[in-house]
């Protein structure tokens, strides 16, 4: 497996993502968790950045990370590139920590990193999700993704058809009400 590492191109990363710690081992536990990725955000060819801060964490939680890495790179054909917080970056996260109140130190280099590339930002941290909102960063929570016929499924009351049919029928009723009561 061949990782990138440091030549990380700054701002308008289209195709990139940065995937935190928790959704890099949310994908890594759960083989769902990327086909879903797959399917809703189409990764396939894209660019997966992993931050040294991701990695240290990975390794403090007792994670391999170098299997971490070909586990994701294989299961979503995406390349990994590890990318170092400048310190820029580091200035940067100190910031958004005094203006976001629920980012933490490690959660705010990574979405520094994120705010730097222009990638889009994967994490199941909903603490996070809400700084990087705030920070205008594109964000994603797989958590609350959906993927084809069971999002329409979702968004759709299965008693969808049977409240159309009693509510126009209720209509109809006192439509023909109103015109026999004009009648009289």
């Amino acid at each position: 497996m061949e990782l990138e590492s440091n030549n990380i191109q700054l701002k308008e990363n289209e195709d990139g993502h940065t995937l935190d710690t928790c959704g890099a081992i949310k994908i890594f536990e759960n083989p769902n968790m990327a086909s879903l990725l797959l399917c809703r955000l189409n990764l396939k060819g894209s660019q997966i950045h992993l931050t040294s801060q991701t990695v240290f964490e990975l390794k403090k939680l007792g994670y391999d990370f170098e299997q971490i890495a070909k586990h994701i790179q294989q299961t979503v054909g995406a390349a990994i590139i590890v990318g170092d917080i400048t310190e820029d970056m580091e200035n940067d996260a100190e910031y958004l920590e005094t203006v976001c109140p629920t980012l933490h130190f490690g959660d705010s280099q990574i979405l520094a990193y994120s705010k730097a590339t222009g990638t889009t930002l994967i994490t199941c941290d909903r603490g996070l999700v809400k700084a990087a909102r705030m920070s205008n960063v594109n964000v994603v929570n797989p958590d609350l993704l959906h993927c084809g016929e069971s999002a329409a499924k979702a968004r759709t009351s299965r008693l969808r058809g049977d409240v159309k049919w009693w509510i126009s029928g209720q209509l109809q009723t006192r439509q023909r009400f109103q015109a026999e009561g004009a009648m009289a």
